[in-house]
């Protein structure tokens, strides 16, 4: 799901609904003292740590240092390799592909990636009532957010279909401030997902980025643990194409 610049299964956010989370978000982002970092990592999604041209997104890059992870993931896995159905509201859904070998300690890190993707999908198609997305991510990733769901309610409209996020995996372990946390990549295909007006009717003219190669892009979630010691977003980041990781992503 991208930023307004290119907006990606917008939906409807209705009047006050809108006005009363877009007014909590920013007052949490101001509360938090959170900012914009200049500099803009692009991950590839081999795992390497080599960084390419063409991020978009703004966030907390500056304070995530990254280093490449050698540890040998086990055997066994509290997730369950395969594909997994998430349902995102009326006709719309989610198809998570769940990796083989992930290590116990990081799983949860790597359900929250996919938790939050599927969370922000519902938000839009819920018209903003759906606000779980909220549980999912730390102050620092609300700017995002909010530039999201400010670009979906601009255009009044909403969406149907299927998303899909696959090669998913734990590429490092990374800083956050005094703690530690994990950068997770993942690619996604939005090549099934419609523009809709309010009501589910199809517009005329879908925009670029539901066909190839728009529709496929990296996106990367840098995922830390709360005081609870529960995992949270800490930072979103997408390469699109041309971009070389978006085009690794192509399958």
């Amino acid at each position: 799901m991208r930023a307004a610049r290119t907006v990606r299964g917008a939906a409807v956010l209705r009047g006050g609904v809108l006005c009363a989370l877009l007014c909590a978000l920013l007052c949490g982002l101001l509360a938090a003292g959170c900012g914009s970092s200049g500099r803009e990592p692009v991950f590839a999604p081999g795992g390497t740590g080599t960084l390419a041209g063409g991020s978009t997104g703004r966030g907390t890059a500056d304070a995530v240092r990254g280093t490449p992870s050698a540890t040998p993931l086990p055997a066994g896995s509290p997730i369950t390799p395969g594909t997994e159905e998430a349902s995102a509201g009326d006709g719309l859904r989610v198809e998570i592909e769940w990796p083989s070998g992930v290590n116990p300690g990081v799983a949860g890190a790597l359900r929250m990636y996919a938790e939050s993707y599927t969370a922000l999908w519902r938000a839009v198609a819920s018209g903003g009532q759906d606000a779980s997305y909220l549980a999912k991510v730390e102050p620092t990733a609300i700017r995002d957010i909010v530039t999201r769901l400010r670009g979906f309610s601009d255009r009044n409209l909403s969406a149907r279909g299927v998303a899909r996020l696959y090669a998913l995996r734990v590429d490092s372990e990374v800083t956050i401030g005094d703690r530690m946390g994990v950068r997770v990549l993942g690619c996604v295909d939005e090549s099934g997902i419609r523009m809709t007006d309010s009501v589910g009717k199809p517009v005329a003219n879908q925009p670029d980025w539901t066909r190839p190669p728009l529709s496929v892009y990296l996106w990367v979630g840098v995922v830390g643990r709360d005081e609870g010691g529960v995992w949270r977003i800490n930072t979103f980041r997408i390469a699109t194409y041309p971009a070389a990781p978006a085009k690794e992503c192509a399958r």
